[in-house]
């Protein structure tokens, strides 16, 4: 695993946090069940963790790679 994917998926799980906390305090001020506000909790910690660390990491990586001189 690369530098810049650890980097990434730890910037993603401190992101995927927060925007789970506000999707389940959002959900569940709006009167629904916590049952519904968990789902779309774990929905957008899921999709920010996707996208921020898996695609992002990747792509950092990539680019790393390409950038490094050759010895």
């Amino acid at each position: 695993m690369s530098e810049q994917l650890k980097v990434a998926l730890v910037r993603a799980v401190i992101g995927a946090v927060i925007a789970a906390g506000a999707t389940f305090f959002t959900t569940a001020a709006s009167g629904q069940p916590l049952k519904v506000a968990g789902i779309g909790a774990g929905a957008a910690f899921f999709s920010y963790l996707v996208l921020r660390g898996g695609i992002e990491g990747t792509i950092d990586a990539q680019a790393a790679k390409a950038v490094q001189p050759t010895p």
